[in-house]
């Protein structure tokens, strides 16, 4: 069959949309990538093609913006339209709205390619695992199926499909992951109510071998031009021995720059010292808030404020870029517990300072918190696609200013000297101005305290045309 993955562009690499597709070209299925940014006749393009499928994979943020594009579709083409992704796992009545055919909750790798095969067979698809089916306005539900037990048993990911674009093609930082699940139940994370829906359907926490994760970057550094690896894990160092193994055969084999994810209680000085010496360049940890009450209390994250600290001096020992992430405009926070998260972040010198502004994802305990208190109304269709440019839906007396604080915030922990001045200037309704100072400091941030950008990528033509119909069929 012919399947059409739609996908908008994010700066990273659609790598479950890429498993996926290696799946179903493995089983001789014919798929292909369309990228709504970087294809600006995709409807033209998607017509031309013809698919049997339209698939997506949304998030609960970009939910009705793919369903209207599908209704788009719709109402030129005739095709099965699968939506899958976190949001159709944690909200499977989305499959109501219009035009939506077919939802896949949890992992969608033998589901899927199971929908697909019967599809093309003419067999019957309402009894598949993971799959929810609606014929002519009745829903058929089937409870989820089994976790993969084994990531070393999956493809790696095709990344020949979405390569026909320029700006995936001329990536100098490739994506990759090495894990599935986390095993803390921080309270504004999807992971602790994931592992609620998938009680009983096998391991949660799953590593690939070091050795299966090391014979995919080869093929990567053979076959692009990669400068740096970002891993995608959740936390790179869960398991310390699995780290170990890593690092020893990283820098044998690859020894190419790469950045992960960590929680700072799983580190010390030790394994600094071998992830620096792997190649390891960018560390991106979590404070989330500077005030204990919040960070331990109310966002289940028990890590003290002098783990933190002692953790970013070890950074900073070994000259290891980082990335510090924080979150404002928490329920029950006021802009002096911001004013916290901002003192540790600038004691901690982070080459970047990350802040967000929370969005209360119904199913997290943070969010059930927040609706039990009269902070947030319940509507999952106002939450938005980014946590960065937006607005907070959370209720409380600073909550302005607090907004206004999160623009100026990485420019605060960077320039320390300007913390008084941005605070007053927090108390002006200023926030288009503040947006667009924001925007150009994370730009600088990007080129110069992180290098994660050259100047090469950011002038790659995002509007990058198709190639003929017939380089695909």
């Amino acid at each position: 069959m012919k399947i059409i993955f739609l996908y908008k562009y994010a700066n990273y690499e659609p790598l479950g949309i890429m498993t996926l597709i290696a799946i179903l070209k493995q089983a001789g299925h014919q798929c292909l990538y369309v990228d709504v940014k970087l294809d600006k006749y995709y409807i033209k393009t998607i017509k031309q093609l013809k698919p049997d499928i339209i698939a997506y994979s949304v998030i609960t943020g970009t939910h009705i913006y793919y369903q209207k594009i599908n209704i788009k579709l719709k109402n030129n083409l005739n095709f099965i339209s699968v939506f899958g992704g976190p949001h159709c796992t944690f909200f499977p009545d989305f499959i109501y709205k219009e035009g939506i055919d077919i939802l896949c909750r949890g992992e969608a790798e033998v589901s899927f390619l199971k929908l697909v095969d019967n599809l093309q067979s003419g067999i019957d698809v309402k009894n598949i695992p993971g799959m929810w089916v609606k014929i002519n306005n009745e829903v058929f539900k089937n409870d989820l199926a089994d976790l993969c037990p084994n990531l070393d048993s999956l493809p790696f990911p095709d990344r020949s499909i979405v390569n026909y674009y320029a700006n995936y093609r001329k990536m100098k930082r490739r994506d990759v992951i090495a894990s599935r699940g986390c095993p803390y139940n921080c309270t504004y994370c999807f992971n602790h109510a994931n592992k609620e829906i998938f009680k009983n359907k096998g391991r949660y926490l799953r590593q690939r071998s070091v050795d299966n994760l090391i014979e995919e970057l080869q093929i990567l550094k053979t076959n692009h031009s990669v400068k740096v690896f970002h891993f995608q894990d959740d936390v790179f160092t869960i398991n310390r021995k699995w780290t170990i193994e890593f690092c020893e055969k990283y820098k044998e084999k690859i020894n190419l720059n790469f950045e992960i994810q960590v929680r700072v209680n799983l580190i010390d000085e030790q394994l600094i010292k071998k992830l620096k010496d792997a190649g390891c360049t960018l560390i991106i940890y979590g404070i989330e808030s500077g005030n204990d009450y919040i960070r331990i209390e109310l966002l289940n994250r028990d890590i003290s404020a002098k783990q933190i600290l002692e953790s970013s001096k070890l950074f900073n020992k070994y000259n290891i870029r980082t990335m510090s992430v924080n979150i404002l405009c928490l329920p029950k926070e006021n802009l002096q517990n911001a004013i916290e998260t901002l003192d540790i972040n600038i004691m901690c010198k982070p080459n970047y300072a990350w802040n967000s502004i929370y969005q209360p994802y119904p199913m997290t305990k943070l969010a059930d918190y927040a609706i039990r208190n009269n902070y947030f109304n319940v509507d999952i269709d106002m939450l938005e696609n980014s946590f960065l440019y937006s607005k907070s839906l959370i209720k409380g007396r600073d909550i302005k200013r607090i907004e206004r604080l999160h623009y100026l915030f990485s420019i605060a922990v960077q320039f320390p000297k300007l913390k008084k001045l941005i605070i007053l200037l927090i108390k002006l309704p200023l926030l288009n101005i503040f947006k667009i100072i924001f925007f150009f400091h994370r730009v600088y941030a990007a080129f110069f305290s992180l290098k994660r950008i050259t100047f090469s990528e950011v002038i790659v033509f995002e509007k990058t045309k198709f190639y003929k119909v017939k380089r695909y069929w």
